[in-house]
Formats: C-alpha cells, structure tokens, sequence
C-alpha cells in the first residue's frame, strides 16, 4: 500500500507482462532511471531530490524509500552500503544500483511508450489546426 498525494494505492505485486517480467508503473520507471542515471551514487534523498527537480507532481521520500525497496525484491536494483561519515553520526549511506534485469525492464518499456506514442506528432498537429479554425 502506498499513500501519494493524499491517496492510497494498493499495489498488487503479482502484476506480470506475458513475458514473465514486471510491469512497471510510470513512477517505478522515473526511480529506476534516476538510479541509472546517477550510476552507483543515487540514494534516497538524493534521487527523492532529482525526481522532486524534474517532475511536475511533488513525491515523499518514503513513496521513493517504498519503491526503492520494491526494487530490490524484484532485483531491479542493488543496494550497496558507503563508508561510514561523521555528518551522519557514523552511519552508511545507502546507495543503489540499476542491475541488468532493471536495464531490461526499462528498455522494454521504453519500447511500449515509443510504439503507444507512435503518430502522436501527427495527431498533436491535426489537433492545432482545428483548435486554431
């Protein structure tokens, strides 16, 4: 269960594409790409921040922690521990990694949205012009 804007969301892990992969959902998509785009060094805070910096919808860090941990289970990503810091009282940081299968997973949905996107500029033209007779 997942609380987000002030509305629960019930997710049903046992959601599977035909192939046996999982299917993800928009948000899980944005994570799983911030992990791969800061390779290695994203943890929550900071992938809670990059999301925050580049979405229009405003997330909470524990929605991202949440997934995150979601992410592990379903190997998608790997979590690593950093040296211990004093500005964190001794503590590790917690980082995380894109695995091959979360590389996988997001380029079969990267191919889903080209091929659902597929004419959308057309579409988006024909749209202008009769808003604009």
């Amino acid at each position: 269960m997942i609380c987000f804007f002030g509305y629960t969301f019930v997710i049903d892990e046992r959601i599977k594409d035909t192939q046996g992969g999982v299917m993800l959902t928009k948000f899980e998509e944005q994570i799983l790409m911030a992990v791969w785009k800061l390779d290695g060094k994203g943890y929550g805070v900071n992938i809670f921040q990059y999301l925050n910096e580049v979405n229009e919808k405003r997330i909470t860090l524990g929605v991202v922690y949440d997934i995150l941990e979601r992410q592990c289970k379903k190997g998608l990503v790997k979590p690593h521990f950093g040296a211990p810091t004093p500005v964190r009282g001794g503590m590790k940081k917690k980082y995380y990694t894109i695995t091959k299968r979360g590389i996988e997973e997001l380029v079969k949905a990267r191919k889903v949205y080209e091929k659902i996107m597929d004419g959308f500029d057309t579409l988006f033209q024909q749209h202008k012009k009769l808003k604009n007779m």
